[in-house]
């Protein structure tokens, strides 16, 4: 669809050893969870590996080599053991959301092929006094009984600044009692945070990981990945495919898919023609992107100053058999237009 010459590499797969945490039980299905003394709401779910689904997460080359060097650390920790050495066992994915940090963690449990044991943090805090620490508490002795990842999720929910002076004296203590389990978890088993808000996080959080991965909005690269996974091998839509990477710039990886999705079954719902592809496509990015507002999203009086800006892209380019196949017309009028705005801009 795209060039796969352009497209990034995806995290590449790894036969990850366990022996770090082989001397812990092995976790059996069914096993049952801790659960929230006062609402009895389970503290975390558990997925095993043969129901983990998650899939190879599409990064750029920066963020792919960081997860990379974590699975050969992994890989090769009886080399490193020898040597004196440990596997860092705690990273911290921060970033956006829908950018692919929980995708990330799972996809590494199912690499290492051990259960993920994933806790919403913002779950794990009770009104009661005491009971969030102990519930962190019963979280971790869980965790650490067993051969299993550690998934903190929305991370910053408790590990806030803890100087912050509108955080009272027990949001402190639960913060201490964090910092406590994941010291204490160090050389246990592998402990992954996610968070969406990472400027909240105490800088004694960010110590106790010793592997950090920043996870931004896609660029141009991994946005062509994403559409030609989300859209398949759907043969005759390559012009539309590069209109959608070049209309969600900004977007989160999984709002490009969400886009895709969309366009393809409003496509073949509708049954539109052609030369409704613009106007649907232009639809489905602004109804996924409704949180970057109005005043925040590119609006064009016509079709010649959309074109105009498919010209003048320095991010893709657009050939004039691909506007006159978007656009539904000749590629002798797309030839008169082109002329008359690189005239235009170069006289600007």
């Amino acid at each position: 669809m795209i060039s796969a010459a352009s497209r990034p590499r995806r995290a590449a797969p790894s036969r990850v050893a366990r022996s770090a945490v082989s001397a812990l039980e092995r976790m059996a299905v069914g096993v049952p969870v801790p659960v929230d003394p006062e609402s009895a709401a389970p503290l975390a779910m558990v997925v095993f590996p043969e129901q983990n689904t998650a899939s190879r997460p599409i990064f750029n080359d920066v963020v792919t080599e960081m997860v990379q060097s974590l699975t050969k650390e992994w890989d090769h920790q009886e080399q490193l053991l020898q040597a004196g050495l440990h596997p860092s066992l705690t990273a911290l994915a921060y970033g956006p959301p829908g950018t692919g940090k929980t995708s990330l963690a799972l996809w590494l449990a199912k690499e290492l092929n051990l259960p993920a044991v994933v806790a919403r943090l913002d779950g794990l805090i009770s009104s009661l006094l005491g009971t969030t620490a102990r519930n962190l508490g019963s979280l971790f002795e869980f965790a650490n009984r067993y051969e299993c990842v550690l998934i903190l999720d929305e991370f910053d929910a408790i590990a806030k600044l803890r100087d912050d002076p509108n955080e009272v004296g027990e949001i402190k203590r639960v913060v201490n009692a964090l910092l406590q389990n994941m010291d204490g978890r160090a050389a246990i088993g592998i402990t992954l945070g996610l968070t969406n808000h990472e400027a909240l996080l105490d800088p004694a959080v960010w110590r106790r990981f010793e592997v950090q991965v920043p996870i931004p909005v896609p660029a141009v690269p991994e946005r062509i990945a994403i559409v030609a996974a989300a859209l398949g091998d759907t043969p005759g839509i390559e012009a539309e495919a590069k209109l959608i990477v070049w209309m969600t710039d900004g977007f989160s990886g999984a709002e490009v898919t969400t886009v895709c999705k969309k366009w393809r079954k409003r496509q073949i719902v509708d049954g539109l023609a052609r030369t409704d592809a613009v106007q649907l496509i232009m639809q489905v990015t602004a109804s996924t992107a409704a949180r970057f507002g109005a005043a925040d999203r590119p609006e064009w009086p016509n079709r010649e100053a959309l074109i105009a800006d498919l010209v003048l892209s320095d991010t893709l380019h657009f050939s004039q058999g691909e506007l006159a196949h978007l656009f539904g017309i000749s590629t002798k009028t797309v030839s008169r237009l082109v002329n008359k705005i690189q005239s235009e801009d170069g006289n600007a």
